[in-house]
């Protein structure tokens, strides 16, 4: 059966990659209302990283909001509350999750294992260009420089 003739040039592959240890600019890209096996729900929220040497990787972020567990919803909302600021939304009011999809922060992450399984971890959450913010990039080739003018008195014709 013939797939087709897309180009596969700039498609990521599918599979679990975690990201290195860092800060990464990121832009949220989906929110998604998910439900633990528990019946509680939580927002589900989709990091895209804009730059560096994993531009395009995605990784997630679980805020229980609804958790039945009041520990679990504070953090939750604490979480929230310091996306909304690092986005510069109202940082008092919970809001839509429109009002984050497609806006760009930074996230510090780590990686944490349990049961020998290793996990993303989102520690922090600053503005784009936060003071301490330094993004995760690619290694840059020198620019070469570029020849200076040479004044006409010195042309060699």
């Amino acid at each position: 059966m013939n797939l087709g003739n897309n180009d596969l040039t700039n498609v990521s592959e599918f599979g679990r990659d975690l990201l290195s240890p860092g800060d990464y600019h990121v832009a949220i890209s989906n929110a998604e209302l998910k439900e633990w096996p528990s019946g509680d729900k939580y927002l589900s929220l989709w990091y895209k990283v804009q730059d560096g040497p994993r531009t395009g990787a995605v990784c997630f972020d679980s805020l229980s909001l609804w958790d039945s567990d009041p520990k679990f919803q504070n953090m939750a909302f604490s979480r929230l509350k310091s996306i909304r600021k690092a986005l510069g939304l109202n940082p008092n009011i919970p809001g839509d999750t429109d009002e984050l999809l497609g806006k760009s922060l930074t996230i510090k992450v780590s990686i944490r294992s349990k049961d020998g399984k290793d996990y993303q971890n989102i520690n922090s959450y600053k503005p784009i260009g936060a003071a301490g913010a330094s993004i995760v990039q690619p290694a840059q080739a020198p620019v070469p420089p570029q020849a200076q003018p040479q004044p006409a008195s010195q042309m060699p014709w």
